[in-house]
């Protein structure tokens, strides 16, 4: 288990929050707001056999601890059918459950075969005093080749859907003045590499010229904090005036690490403190 702490800044903003299911708040009168965040669960996928099972027990160690949410940041499954069975197992979360898709969700054509199971792919919602802005990164990028050497373009009616949503993503209220509060984007993909983790291909990040329009949005919007995943890599890191909370997996391990979950403990002056806690017995 590896513990990492690092200081939040906030914006203000609307709350628009499907894919969530009503519970009981266990932390009622608790001034955190504790968000359990799972990635990477790629049931179908050929190199995660014990995929169903490994989120099946994730969700038993979730509801033992009662956050006030659960984040899923992406590539929930390979097909309809997987994403059948993962929402079949999700449903026995006692805490609400918000959907961002991964880039095994959302292809460089298909957005719209995601929205009809999930709804909206990138929106709001709030949590107690914090914002959430969520955001689709397979809009900001072709990420359909795996060793792709250059940044392959996006499709034309793909590349109206990115505009759309960075318009959108520029039209939210920006941080005013010393009215603050606790704003933290959530996204599939990282903007930046750590250090030369994974690797240099520019599938596992955002590249340009997406990289500067989505960090221009994010500054706007003060936000300091990124909850990722897609590297399958517990794993946290500063760059550019934002630190990075990256996700391990509960399905595979193709850069090591451990099989586990992301808890994020959020204050009111916008701490955000990251504990990654393995699943234990956990196979790939």
């Amino acid at each position: 288990m590896a513990l990492s702490v690092a200081l939040g800044a906030f914006a203000t903003s609307q709350t628009t929050a499907p894919n969530a299911g009503g519970v009981k708040d266990n932390n009622k009168g608790n001034d955190r707001v504790s968000i359990v965040q799972i990635s990477d669960t790629h049931l179908g996928d050929g190199h995660a056999p014990h995929a169903a099972e490994n989120l099946r027990h994730a969700v038993q160690m979730i509801n033992d601890r009662h956050p006030d949410a659960v984040i899923l940041s992406g590539d929930i499954g390979e097909n309809p059918q997987a994403w059948d069975e993962a929402r079949s197992i999700l449903k026995k979360l006692k805490s609400p459950l918000y959907y961002v898709p991964g880039n095994h969700d959302v292809h460089s054509k298909d957005v719209d075969r995601y929205r009809g199971v999930f709804g909206k792919d990138y929106y709001e919602l709030q949590v107690k005093y914090v914002t959430f802005v969520a955001i689709d990164s397979q809009l900001l990028g072709n990420y359909d080749v795996y060793g792709a050497k250059t940044p392959p373009p996006l499709p034309g009616d793909t590349e109206e859907e990115s505009e759309r949503m960075l318009s959108w993503l520029n039209g939210l209220p920006e941080e005013q003045g010393t009215a603050k509060r606790v704003v933290v984007g959530v996204q599939h993909i990282p903007v930046f590499h750590d250090g030369k983790f994974p690797d240099p291909k520019p599938y596992w990040v955002v590249n340009e010229p997406y990289r500067s329009k989505e960090m221009k949005a994010l500054r706007q919007l003060g936000i300091k904090h990124m909850l990722v995943g897609h590297w399958h890599n517990g794993r946290v890191f500063e760059r550019e005036g934002i630190t990075w909370h990256v996700a391990p997996s509960t399905s595979w391990l193709p850069w090591g690490g451990e099989l586990g979950l992301a808890v994020h403990t959020i204050t009111p002056n916008g701490n955000v403190q990251t504990e990654f806690v393995d699943l234990p017995g956990a196979v790939p």
